[in-house]
């Protein structure tokens, strides 16, 4: 019964720690609702285009902006759990959109800041 037990909780721990063994190794790129949502285009407060000369973008956290890669477009609001954050756009750009290795700088939101 021992046994049993044992290895069930190995088969659950496995399991739970399966996604962080994945993140670990994308070079400090994560995705999921941590980096934010996508938002309707209305909602945006400008436009950042995105071109192959474009190494990161600076963003602050809330901002909703529409990005621009090749004339194919998205909107997100930026909402990271950090002060402070960068990842790569391909976290969070939908799929057929060619981020050209382009990192994201997630400021902290002066409104919110002490």
């Amino acid at each position: 019964m021992k046994n049993v037990k044992a290895a069930i909780a190995s088969i659950i721990f496995a399991a739970a720690m399966a996604p962080l063994a994945s993140m670990a190794h994308q070079d400090n790129a994560v995705a999921g609702p941590a980096l934010g949502r996508a938002a309707p285009a209305q909602a945006a407060s400008r436009t950042i285009v995105i071109s192959a000369a474009t190494k990161f973008i600076n963003v602050e956290n809330g901002d909703v902006v529409t990005i621009d890669v090749d004339g194919k477009s998205f909107t997100w609001q930026f909402d990271t759990l950090r002060d402070s954050d960068r990842f790569a756009l391909a976290a969070i750009a939908p799929a057929g959109i060619n981020t050209h290795g382009v990192w994201v700088y997630v400021a902290p939101n002066p409104l919110y800041v002490n």
